[in-house]
């Protein structure tokens, strides 16, 4: 009889050994996730030089409504361009972006 209880004693406490290590490798893998996450958000940082770039070409097609931010990631336009004349905003903000990535947050009017 208490064989048996040892037995299902090592059982139960190896059995929790295995479940506390698992739960303390998921939660360093989280943080890491976090960690590279936070990373990532700062160094997208503002890129004046191709938010003057993109500016220029949207007026070059007579756009002069959008706004432009440009971080080193990423382009948002915002603003209001005449029906039909979207894609010609999109097209020249991602052509003088240099392939980054476009935000469109522009309306037709």
């Amino acid at each position: 009889m208490k064989i048996k209880f040892l037995a299902v004693f090592c059982l139960a406490v190896l059995s929790l050994m295995v479940g506390c290590k698992s739960a303390t490798n998921t939660n360093v893998n989280t943080t890491n996730a976090n960690m590279n996450t936070n990373a990532n958000m700062a160094m997208a940082v503002a890129d004046p030089a191709t938010e003057a770039a993109v500016k220029a070409a949207l007026a070059k097609k007579g756009l002069n409504d959008v706004t432009v931010q440009a971080t080193t990631t990423e382009i948002t336009i915002r603003g209001t361009v005449p029906k039909g004349k979207l894609g010609e905003a999109m097209m020249a903000a991602s052509e003088a972006g240099r392939n980054r990535k476009v935000t469109n947050q522009v309306t037709e009017k």
